[in-house]
Parts: structure tokens; C-alpha cells; sequence
């Protein structure tokens, strides 16, 4: 018996549901389109943490290890024996090298053993690692620089200095493996320990790790004993017990393990997309469902008075749904999946990630159809439960309008108006109504947002952090973000003054830079002090201000040297208007800065620098001592464009007039700007790159190359966006068009009564053309009130503090979609009012839904 009761409930189910094509086509579109949309952004998020994951494995190793970057011998050695030190691998830097191939990404030369090499994925797959002097082992990607084969055998020459001394060898290859030059900014060659002995004789890495060469220091790379949860307190544990210096030692957690709050950052990211998705298909697809029941109650009210339960009714209706998900959801994953895998490289690309394709993830498919079957699911659940419900006497007498209470008659002086019966027409189903509100808006405030933060792009903004003039002309290296800027001595007079002297060119305006040398004494010995004050109490709060006292008795200081670094900067006098109009504290005198005794401070992190301090310092390690009073602070951060792209830390950087640096015998100029005619601009691009062919370690950048790279990471984030919104905002207007086509239809006999009593044509058109457009005035109310308050705040906390956005307010949204909303409530009323009235007021009258 249960049986036939299936078969019957099965039965109907799809005899109802092929008598509801119009319903179907809608719910099945909406299906497809919260499917494809789940799917995408799956595909996306995981598909962009796998290739993040990928480029962290490959660059770091297993989560668990932990990198002791600048160690002496003697600390590696006491780390290595550690109880907690489960195994280790070792590594030294012997130097690193720009010259050759190696201009672009640089070439670092370190030693290895077996288990560092396997520990960072850099094991030779072909060949082996050094032993003799003469051998060298390396990433592939090397020979393909220096056109050799990927053979072993071959003749690598290198030029490169240790500590000062300048080395030319030749190397014989006797291993090399793959990796991508994208997961490591510069390039790996491992040499034989007993020629590291012979380079590095001499070198006290302590020194040069205060230095910030760091050659000779030891890279320990250590698997840690212990759960992953547990790796930083075992690590301060092994620092303790080892007495080293965390900041000293350089210690890095592996890429890995820290990448979990990138993960939790793509994962919140895509919670809140796919939130909103499930709720515009929710709205969408309960709605399609709700109308649907609401227009066969009768139906379902003859089903009750032969017997079928309440429980019976339900499952109609979710059978349908699910007939409709075994079409709309496999066709939703695979259009989804090709739309995230087209959109991945362009989001990628926006991130300044290079694409890393990954196989297909299972998972994608999995949580795209479970979570479109379940909104489906939930969407059908309170229609279903609505049909249910219907009791046949309450099926016979529906009418389409909602049970109310008796309500006071309406007085007014102009009688009935089509205009107040459109009004009140909408509210007959208030439920109805806020259903399709609220998909409208849920479209219309999301691409709100995301035309508001394109639009937000500040170009001139932008630029300040990049370029403050027409072209910006300097070492090679000073383009790479890979590694800091060091001295390069290669931009001279010559080639500035050959630039000068081309038409159009207004100013050259230049940039000194120095690594300058300040004795640790007075207030910078007691920025030290201070700064260490702070990290003890990061780090153990709990300790009272003797305890932290005591400890700072004990700290070596003698670690630093007897000089801090300090970033020197020189100005020529064209920006001196810069400087004045970013001062921060102090008052700026133009004589007395262009005097050459005074300066001004940039950044200060450890507060080591006041200002009407007297500072001394050097321009090289041994070089002549100059003192300087301190005029005032400059906002170090509105400079950027002009500086050195690092911050030394622990120290300070100062900006002096640039004829301190013209009197040095050898000064280096990093940087110049050129300031040109603007009918000059495209003419000197050509010029200037033509000036530079024959100095290849000097580059430029043009006001235009910067600007076509924002706008074009600007219009990929644009792509992603308004894909996204633009589908959203299709679900509300299919809920709009579903909505409006079976209200319409559902009232062919109440329109017909209308017009039996008098109402024209025209009128009855004119009354449902004013319901559409009523609808559209309350969702542009919404918009327009919520919308714009949650385009506000979403926009402004992304924009703020941000260097290329400025928040800016737009009325373009509203004027692009109500036009086209707005022609729609016209067009669509009209269309299907014309398709009910093909039969006579008489046959709609007679006829029985």
C-alpha cells in the first residue's frame, strides 16, 4: 500500500510538474545560476589556496620547520643539539651576485648539506651535490639563462664578491634541479664546503650579520619536535635554553605554518560571497515555488478532498525541485567550474601571483552540489509546507488575495484612481512583495559596491607612491622588490646630463642614497634599550619593571657594533617642496637645510632621534664623521616614491640637501626624476630608452607604465566583480520577470471582471505598468537608503589607508540600472497584458483556474 501511495505521490509530481513550464524554465535557470556561481567561487578559493599552498611547500618545506637564518657555527651548533630539535638541515651564505645572468633575479651562493637541500626542495634530481672546489650545483633555469644545456659537465663562470674581495672562477656542474623562478625571486648555486672555508677565511659572521651582508652566517633549517600549534613556544623555548637572540638569528617560521591566516582570509572571503549568492538564490527560488503552490491550491485543496495527507502534498512539491536539481545542478557545476577556471589567472594576475594550474579538486563538486541542493531544498521548504497545509474548503474559495481583517471603508473626493489601485494592488501579498524588494536590492547594493570601489581608483594617488614626475630613470635593481636597494654607483652624471640636454625636458631632479654609520651612544644607545623594553614585554607581559630591568642589564648590546645604520638620503633642490609640505614636527627652513648643517629625520621606529638633536654619523665604515642638527620629521611614508623601497631596522633614516653627497668622491645617485612638457612626453619615452641601450644596468619607468598597470589590475578586479554582480542581479530581475509574468496571468479573470465593469484597455495596462514601477521605486528606496550607507562602510574600510583608492561617492550605478529596471516594469506588463487579452473578456471570465 505504501508503495502505490509513492507511485501516485511520484505521478502527480510529474504530471504537475509538466504542467508548469513556465515555472520550470525559471526555477531551472535559477537553479543553474546559484549552482554556477557556488561552483565558481569554489573553484576560485580553493583553486587559489592549492597554488598558494603549492608556492609555500615548494619555497619553504614541510610546516613544521623553522628557519634560523643568520646564525654564527658555535649557535648553530647548540640549536642543532637541542632535545627539541627533532632533525636539521645547514646551510651558509657565501655571497650573492647581480652580475650576468643574474641582473634581473639574483644569484645567491650558499653550501648545503643533504637535509637542507631536501628539507627546501632544492636537491639536484639530475647529478649530485658539490664536493670538490671546482664543482657547483644549481637551479635548472640558470643554464637556460647562460644558454648552456641541461647537461652535467658544463662550464659556469661567475663573478661575485666575498667581504670585499672580488672572485672570477669557473665551475664545472655536477647537479640541477627544476624550480620555477616565480617560487624563488633569485637564483640557488651550492659549492663544495672546502671552498667556502678558503672564500670565507677570515669573516666573522657576527659582524657581518650586524653589517646586514650576512655572509658567512649559518641557515639552520629545523623539523620541530612537537604539534604545529606548539611551534612557537618550543622555538622560544630552544632560543631560552640557547641563549640566542631571536631578531639576531633572523628566526622564520616556515610559510606554511603562517599561511593559515591567508587561508582563514580567503576563506572568510568566500563565506561572504557565497552567503549572499545563497541568499539572491534563495529569494529567487523560493519565490518561483511559493508563487507556484499559491497558483495551484486549488489543485492541491481536490488532492486533499481524495485523501492525500498534508505530509503527501509536501513531497509533490519537493520532487519537482529535486527534478529539477538533477537537471540544473550538473549543468551549474560544469559552467561554474569553466567559469572560475577562466577567471582564476585574472585574479591571480591581479594578486601579482604568477598561474599555477591545479588538477581538478573533487571537493569543487562536492560542496557546489550540496550547497545548491540544500538552498534548493530549504528554498522549497515553506511552499511545500504552504501546500500542505491548504484545507479544501479555503482551495475552493482562493481568490489570490491574503485573508485580512475587515478594514474601513475609503472615503476620498476623486474616487477610485488607477494609481491607488496599483498601490494597493502590491500590498495584497506583502510577502510576495518583499520577496522581490529584496532580490532587486540584493543585486543593485552588491554591484553598488563593487562600481563604487573601481570608481574609488585615485590615479594621482597612486602615482605619489611610484613616480613624481614624467619619467623615473635608475638602477636596474632598484625596480626589483625581490631583495633592498644597496649602493650601485651605476646612474652618472653623463647620462643625466645627455637627458637634460634632450627637448622638452624641464628638470632632472635627483636622489643620492648612502648606507650611513652612526655611533650607538646617548639617546640612539637609548632607542636600543627602549626597543628591547618593548619586546620583553610583547613577548612576556606578566614581568614587573624590575624583572624587565634586570634583563636589560644582561643583554649584550655589543651585538650591534658600535654603529647603527642610518639611511641617508640627498635632495636635489627640487624637492624641497615636498619635504617642506610633508613636514610632521619641527618648522622647515629652506637656508638654513640648503647650509648643509641640518637635516631632516624620516623614520625613527625606536625613537633613538629628536628634533634639535645634534646627530654624527658616517657616510662609510670608516669613513669621515659629519654632526648634524636635526631641524625637523618628515612623513617618511609620503616619500616613498623617493626612497630606497626598505627600512633598515634596527635604525633611522634622514634626508640631507644633495650637495652633501656632490662633494664626496664617489656618491651614488639612485634615482632621478624627469620632468618634461607634456607635448614632449611620447617623443622622450623613445629618446630616453634609446639613451639607455648601451647602459643596460640602468632602467626607467614612464608616469604611463605605472598608470597602465594599475588600470589594468584595476579592470581584472573589475572583471571579477562585475561577473559576480551582474549574475546577482540577474537572479532579481528574473524574480522581477517570474514575479510580474505569474502575478498578471493569475489575475485574468480579475482583470477581465475590471474591464467587464468599465475599465478600459489602457487603464488595465496603465495599472499594472504602475505596480511594476512601484516596485522598482521601493527597491531604488532601499537602494538608495541601506545601500549607499552599506556601500560606505564596505568601501571605506577597504580604501582607507589605502595607496592607490580614495573613497568617492557615485551616483553612476543608479543612473546604469534603474534606466534599464525602469524600461523593463514598462515594457514587460504591457507584453503580457497583450498575451491574456487574445481571449474575449467573456472566455476569461469563464474560465476556472
Amino acid at each position: 500500500m505504501r508503495n502505490n501511495n509513492r507511485a501516485i505521490v511520484r505521478r502527480l509530481s510529474k504530471q504537475s510538474f509538466l504542467a508548469n513550464k513556465s515555472r520550470n524554465i525559471f526555477a531551472l535557470i535559477a537553479v543553474v545560476l546559484t549552482t554556477v556561481l557556488i561552483t565558481a567561487v569554489f573553484t576560485i578559493g580553493i583553486s587559489l589556496s592549492d597554488g598558494m599552498q603549492q608556492m609555500l611547500i615548494h619555497s619553504y618545506g614541510r610546516s613544521t620547520e623553522v628557519d634560523f637564518q643568520y646564525l654564527t657555527q658555535n649557535e648553530a651548533q647548540r640549536v642543532a643539539e637541542h632535545p627539541l630539535i627533532e632533525e636539521y638541515g645547514l646551510s651558509r651564505l657565501i655571497a650573492s651576485t647581480t652580475e650576468g645572468v643574474f641582473h634581473q633575479a639574483q644569484g645567491e651562493i650558499h653550501t648545503t648539506d643533504e637535509n637542507f637541500a631536501e628539507f627546501t626542495f632544492s636537491k639536484p634530481t639530475t647529478g649530485r651535490l658539490p664536493e670538490a672546489e671546482d664543482e657547483i650545483a644549481l637551479t635548472s633555469w640558470i643554464l637556460d639563462a647562460m644558454n648552456l644545456p641541461r647537461e652535467l659537465g658544463q662550464i659556469v663562470h661567475l663573478d661575485f664578491e666575498v667581504a670585499g674581495n672580488p672572485y672570477s672562477m669557473d665551475f664545472t656542474v655536477c647537479g640541477f634541479w627544476d624550480m620555477e623562478l616565480n617560487l624563488n625571486p633569485y637564483g640557488i648555486l651550492y659549492i663544495s664546503d672546502t671552498l667556502a672555508d678558503k672564500l670565507l677565511a677570515g669573516v666573522n659572521p657576527a659582524e657581518t650579520r650586524m653589517g646586514a651582508g650576512y655572509y658567512g652566517t649559518t641557515k639552520l633549517t629545523a623539523n620541530i619536535d612537537g604539534k604545529l600549534s606548539k611551534v612557537e613556544e618550543n622555538v622560544d623555548t630552544i632560543l631560552q635554553d640557547t641563549g640566542i637572540d631571536a631578531k639576531a638569528a633572523g628566526v622564520l617560521f616556515n610559510g606554511a605554518y603562517s599561511a593559515t591566516g591567508s587561508d582563514s582570509g580567503i576563506v572568510a572571503a568566500m563565506a561572504l560571497i557565497i552567503a549572499i549568492i545563497l541568499v539572491s538564490g534563495y529569494l529567487l527560488i523560493y519565490n518561483i515555488f511559493y508563487i507556484s503552490v499559491m497558483r495551484d491550491v486549488r489543485f492541491y485543496g481536490l488532492l486533499k478532498t481524495i485523501g492525500a495527507t498534508q505530509k503527501q502534498l509536501g513531497r509533490i512539491v519537493n520532487f519537482q525541485a529535486l527534478l529539477l536539481c538533477v537537471v540544473g545542478i550538473p549543468v551549474g557545476l560544469f559552467l561554474g567550474y569553466l567559469l572560475g577556471i577562466v577567471l582564476i589567472p585574472v585574479l591571480l594576475g591581479f594578486l601579482s601571483i604568477d598561474y599555477m594550474p591545479a588538477p581538478p579538486n573533487p571537493w569543487i563538486f562536492l560542496l557546489g552540489a550540496a550547497l545548491a541542493l540544500v538552498t534548493v531544498l530549504i528554498s522549497c521548504h515553506g511552499p511545500a509546507k504552504k501546500a500542505g497545509r491548504v484545507s479544501p474548503v479555503e482551495a475552493v474559495r482562493y481568490t489570490g488575495l491574503a485573508a485580512s481583517t475587515a478594514k474601513k471603508t475609503k472615503r476620498g473626493r476623486g474616487g477610485a484612481k488607477i494609481s491607488r489601485m496599483a498601490w494597493s494592488n502590491i500590498f495584497r501579498s506583502r510577502k510576495k512583495a518583499s520577496l522581490v524588494i529584496a532580490s532587486l536590492s540584493v543585486g543593485l547594493i552588491l554591484f553598488n559596491v563593487v562600481y563604487t570601489l573601481v570608481g574609488s581608483f585615485d590615479v594621482n594617488k597612486f602615482l605619489q607612491g611610484h613616480i613624481n614626475g614624467d619619467f623615473l630613470i635608475a638602477d636596474t635593481d632598484y625596480f626589483s622588490f625581490a631583495r633592498p636597494y644597496t649602493p650601485s654607483y651605476t646612474l652618472g652624471e653623463d647620462l643625466l646630463s645627455d637627458i637634460k640636454e634632450l627637448g622638452g625636458v624641464q628638470e632632472v631632479a635627483k636622489v643620492y642614497y648612502a648606507n650611513g654609520f652612526a655611533p650607538i651612544e646617548g639617546n640612539i644607545k637609548g632607542g636600543l634599550i627602549n626597543s628591547q623594553r618593548k619586546r620583553i614585554l610583547a613577548e612576556k607581559p606578566s614581568l614587573s619593571e624590575q624583572e624587565i630591568d634586570e634583563i636589560i642589564e644582561k643583554t649584550d648590546f655589543s651585538a650591534y657594533g658600535d654603529s647603527i645604520n642610518a639611511q641617508v638620503y640627498g635632495f636635489d633642490n627640487y624637492w624641497l617642496d615636498k619635504l617642506e609640505e610633508n613636514m610632521i614636527e619641527g618648522n622647515f627652513d629652506r637656508e638654513k637645510f640648503l647650509s648643509g648643517d641640518y637635516l631632516l629625520l624620516g623614520f625613527d621606529g625606536e625613537g633613538m632621534v629628536q628634533v634639535g638633536d645634534t646627530v654624527t654619523f658616517s657616510l662609510d665604515k670608516d669613513g669621515e664623521k659629519r654632526s648634524y642638527e636635526v631641524m625637523g620629521q618628515v612623513d617618511y611614508s609620503a616619500l616613498n616614491s623617493l626612497g630606497a623601497h626598505f627600512i633598515s631596522m634596527p635604525g633611522f633614516s634622514v634626508y640631507l640637501p644633495s650637495s652633501e653627497f656632490e662633494s664626496l668622491a664617489n656618491s651614488d645617485i639612485m634615482s632621478a626624476t624627469v620632468i618634461a612638457d607634456e607635448a614632449a612626453v611620447d617623443r622622450l619615452q623613445t629618446e630616453i630608452g634609446a639613451l639607455l641601450v648601451d647602459n643596460p644596468e640602468v632602467d626607467f619607468r614612464s608616469r604611463a607604465d605605472y598608470i597602465a598597470e594599475m588600470k589594468t589590475d584595476n579592470q581584472q578586479f573589475a572583471l571579477i566583480g562585475f561577473t559576480l554582480c551582474v549574475v546577482i542581479l540577474l537572479i532579481g530581475i528574473l524574480n522581477f520577470v517570474n514575479t510580474t509574468m505569474t502575478n498578471i496571468f493569475s489575475r485574468k479573470q480579475e482583470l477581465a471582471m475590471l474591464q467587464s465593469v468599465g475599465m478600459t484597455a489602457k487603464q488595465g495596462k496603465k495599472m499594472l505598468v504602475l505596480e511594476s514601477i512601484y516596485y522598482m521605486a521601493m527597491a531604488l528606496l532601499v537602494f538608495v537608503t541601506v545601500g549607499y550607507g552599506i556601500s560606505y562602510c564596505a568601501v571605506n574600510a577597504v580604501t582607507q589607508g589605502s595607496a592607490a583608492y580614495t573613497y568617492q561617492f557615485s551616483f553612476a550605478p543608479l543612473v546604469i540600472c534603474f534606466p534599464i529596471l525602469l524600461l523593463l516594469a514598462c515594457i514587460l506588463p504591457i507584453q503580457v497584458h497583450k498575451s491574456i487579452s487574445r481571449d474575449s473578456v467573456v472566455q476569461r471570465l469563464r474560465e476556472n483556474e
